[in-house]
């Protein structure tokens, strides 16, 4: 006598009937393995039941509708867990096995999610649901870099909730936003509250910058005179115009001259700035700049000036090529 058992309390032993199933097995020696399994289909004695038949599973080797054993299952999902759609789906090709890269994905999201660990400092921050509308906050254990959750908003009021949930978190990383500030105090009065690293270098940057730009005017573009031979003096070259940190003949000068002279002179005939670039086949936002540059030596002031870089020892052969 044989009997299956149904659910949770009810077994049976009436066979409906039976079929054959065929899963995909892992492959063996580069080639594809497909089982040929006669399974048996029972009929539930409950009257009461929803389901009138069922199939018996192979523990270990089959699950209902799948399509693969447990161990190809098992097998793919590691793949995706290493390489994710596109490139577990061509690992899964080279093992001997057929798979789009959404189904490699689908395999990870079946995945249950893992326990959740205490978390002793937590870093908080933003993130955009839709930029420049709709922000939430994203917590990150900062021990193993994993996130832990998202809250929906960015409200004082939710992370002080989440927070007060965790009576456990010693420390909390966070920006200087007001209202994480808020939160995380009213939250967990005992964490001890540190600014981010990011932040405190994403701000020292800003300030840099700005500090530099507001003094731009003070640094000068230092150009060192060649030295001069002693037995025969060469000619000298004309000077340039005066704060112009390109010398006259530098190829990079004498184009920007040239564009900005005849961007000027189309505008005085009477083009609009859409004809001067389809002539010139410029873009709109090069055109502007050449026609709002009273003249070229305004489009030669930049960011880039005096930075040192690995070409200036090969800029005499450049330019005479």
């Amino acid at each position: 006598m044989i009997s299956f058992r149904l659910g949770a309390a009810d077994s049976s032993s009436r066979i409906h009937s039976s079929y054959l199933r065929f899963p995909a097995d892992v492959p063996s020696a580069g080639r594809r393995v497909r089982l040929c399994l006669q399974v048996r289909r029972f009929t539930c004695e409950n009257a009461w039941c929803e389901r009138r038949t069922f199939v018996e599973q192979v523990p270990g080797l089959t699950r209902r509708y799948g399509w693969w054993t447990e161990r190809l299952r098992s097998m793919l999902t590691e793949v995706g867990l290493a390489l994710a759609g596109r490139a577990g789906a061509r690992m899964a090709r080279v093992l001997g096995v057929s798979v789009s890269r959404s189904t490699v994905l689908r395999l990870v999201d079946a995945l249950p999610e893992p326990d959740a660990l205490a978390t002793r400092v937590v870093g908080v921050d933003e993130y955009a649901m839709r930029k420049g509308c709709v922000y939430g906050t994203v917590l990150v254990d900062v021990e193993t870099c994993r996130p832990v959750d998202l809250l929906p908003d960015r409200e004082a009021s939710s992370l002080a909730a989440w927070l007060a949930e965790r009576p456990g978190i010693e420390v909390i990383c966070r920006d200087r936003a007001p209202f994480f500030a808020e939160g995380a105090t009213t939250g967990a009065p005992q964490a001890v509250q540190v600014a981010d690293r990011w932040h405190l270098w994403h701000n020292l940057s800003e300030a840099a910058e700005r500090c530099v730009a507001d003094h731009r005017s003070c640094l000068q573009v230092v150009v060192p005179e060649p030295a001069k031979a002693q037995s025969s003096p060469e000619p000298a070259e004309p000077e340039s115009p005066s704060g112009s940190p390109w010398p006259s003949g530098h190829r990079f000068a004498d184009r920007t001259r040239a564009k900005h002279a005849t961007v000027h002179a189309l505008l005085a005939s009477g083009h609009s700035r859409r004809a001067i670039g389809r002539q010139l086949r410029m873009t709109h936002r090069t055109v502007k700049l050449f026609a709002d540059a009273a003249s070229p030596e305004d489009l030669f002031r930049g960011q880039w000036q005096g930075r040192p870089s690995k070409l200036d020892k090969f800029q005499p052969y450049l330019d005479d090529r």
